[in-house]
């Protein structure tokens, strides 16, 4: 059978503010700490606990994408090297007609335009090279960052799935998102709230801050390490 070329390897996709490519072992330091933040994991899954655990899930994600089950894709914006965010993908069955995706960014890239540029590539990727015909998406009813950027995407809410998500002994309802093709195309055309001038601002402030902060971490080399699978949206106490 012959394999999908997105099996075999990830290309870079860019646009006007960020670039996305698949996670890389070298992202493991920045990503472990820019999600561990509580602000930006407070509806999500914890992350993996450690750099080294960072590292076994991106080993992870790269052998599900060997596999034919996703991928994984590290947010890059323009002026950094290593990814401040993720979006992955995942097939909720094996043609990949169906797939979910789940999605964080360092919260100094919040309202900046970044993560939209990001998951509109991916959404394009999905829907062409990957033959995914709809996106599901998961979201804790208290997350209106995540509904309200579903909703610029095209995304359409289903229903509500009952004790859905557990984290830290509370149970929680999600939202069902759904986003086909047709839905992503048409998407609605929603004013930005920061100015063009405001937007470039913030994003160079959350540069500096990220290159500062990466130049003030000691840091170690990050080798394979074990797998450790990882799912934004899912349980994993």
């Amino acid at each position: 059978m012959l394999r999908a070329a997105w099996t075999e390897r990830v290309p870079r996709l860019s646009s006007h503010l960020v670039a996305v490519r698949e996670v890389t072992l070298s992202d493991a330091p920045t990503l472990f700490d820019l999600l561990a933040d509580p602000a930006v994991a407070e509806h999500l899954a914890s992350p993996p606990p450690s750099v080294t655990a960072f590292a076994g899930f991106i080993g992870w994600s790269q052998d599900q994408r060997t596999q034919g089950n996703g991928v994984c894709f590290g947010i890059v914006p323009h002026g950094l090297e290593e990814a401040v965010g993720i979006i992955q993908v995942r097939a909720l069955e094996p043609s990949l007609f169906a797939a979910e995706w789940g999605f964080a960014i360092g919260n100094a890239f919040w309202s900046t335009g970044v993560f939209v540029e990001a998951a509109n590539l991916v959404a394009d990727f999905a829907f062409t090279k990957m033959k995914v015909d709809r996106l599901e998406a998961r979201v804790v009813n208290q997350n209106g960052r995540g509904h309200a950027v579903l909703q610029k995407l095209g995304a359409r809410a289903e229903g509500t799935l009952a004790r859905a998500f557990r984290k830290h002994g509370r149970v929680d309802k999600q939202l069902l998102w759904s986003l086909r093709h047709d839905d992503w195309r048409q998407r609605p055309l929603l004013h930005q709230r920061l100015s063009a001038a405001e937007a470039a601002e913030q994003i160079a402030r959350a540069i500096q801050e990220t290159r500062t902060f990466e130049a003030n971490t000691r840091r170690h080399p990050v080798h394979r390490a074990t797998p450790y699978p990882f799912f934004l949206t899912e349980s994993k106490d």
